[in-house]
């Protein structure tokens, strides 16, 4: 396989102090200020997350998975959400910046949610269908690939970075294919442009290559065996724009150029990998590819 996991710890709640926002200014919390578990005594915690998804539970009940810095990916309940007007009303929708009150549950790995305070609704990113769906693609991607409980900050400043520059500027497709290959990087599944993944050895520049999802990354041509697994063939200008995930700073990315034909190859190769590390459906990326297929037939 060319692409490397990278291991993760054992799953922890992990306790921080908070934020100084207004939960904690009217209410009790705990304050300790150097450690990171949340308190088995039931004493509450504050942390501030992305929320990914909620799902209806129980007559009155939600789900909710939040990503937080300190505590990794965690699913939480909000006791009487879809009643309680003060206490979670319109501060628990996807893509949100929220604060969250919690409390560890004793009978499973779950947490209570107690309160939320909105700090970001992301209200101008929601305005935009194209940006939603891009912004949905990358929760999906949190919530399939990421552990359970595996606190990782560098993943979690980055989807809040990408969330951010999506909801305030207008990325370019080359841009947004590069923040794709480097979040796929961060959760460990970043696949290979330098080097065949099949023989190890490097790939020749201003040569094409054939991206192969079962092996991680773009082959040589005799490497590939016929018929053997679905491939998609990379032009050179496509490699070359994938092998500069790293290195490069915002204003050098925004100014990329690529023709639609290398776009697509890359969409392409990227779709059909994420599909087969999922072994299933990925939602987002549907939606997305309706929305493109749509605007190609309008044009």
């Amino acid at each position: 396989m060319g692409f490397l996991r990278t291991r993760r710890r054992r799953p922890v709640f992990e306790e921080h102090s908070a934020p100084g926002s207004s939960l904690l200014d009217a209410r009790k919390v705990t304050k300790q200020a150097n450690t990171t578990r949340v308190s088995q005594s039931g004493e509450p915690l504050l942390t501030t997350a992305i929320i990914l998804r909620t799902k209806d539970y129980g007559e009155a009940d939600q789900l909710v998975v939040f990503f937080s810095k300190e505590l990794g990916r965690v699913t939480g309940i909000a006791k009487n959400a879809r009643k309680s007007r003060w206490r979670f009303a319109g501060h628990l929708e996807s893509l949100s910046l929220t604060e969250l009150r919690l409390r560890p549950r004793k009978r499973d790995g779950l947490v209570w949610i107690e309160e939320s305070c909105v700090l970001d609704g992301r209200l101008d990113l929601r305005r935009d269908i194209r940006k939603v769906a891009w912004a949905q693609y990358f929760v999906e991607l949190t919530c399939v690939f990421l552990p359970e409980a595996h606190p990782d900050p560098s993943l979690h400043d980055f989807l809040l970075e990408f969330l951010h520059d999506l909801e305030t500027s207008h990325p370019s497709p080359v841009m947004l294919i590069l923040d794709e290959l480097r979040f796929l990087g961060l959760l460990g599944y970043g696949p290979r442009f330098d080097a065949c993944p099949l023989c190890g050895k490097e790939l020749a520049q201003g040569h094409p290559a054939y991206f192969n999802a079962r092996a991680g990354g773009a082959c040589h041509f005799q490497c590939v065996a016929a018929g053997q697994d679905e491939y998609v063939l990379l032009s050179p200008a496509a490699l070359a724009v994938a092998r500069r995930t790293s290195g490069l700073d915002k204003v050098s990315a925004a100014r990329i150029r690529l023709n639609r034909q290398a776009l697509n190859e890359l969409r392409s190769a990227l779709s059909a990998f994420v599909r087969y590390l999922r072994g299933a459906e990925i939602h987002a990326l549907t939606f997305m590819e309706k929305l493109d297929s749509s605007s190609i037939e309008s044009e």
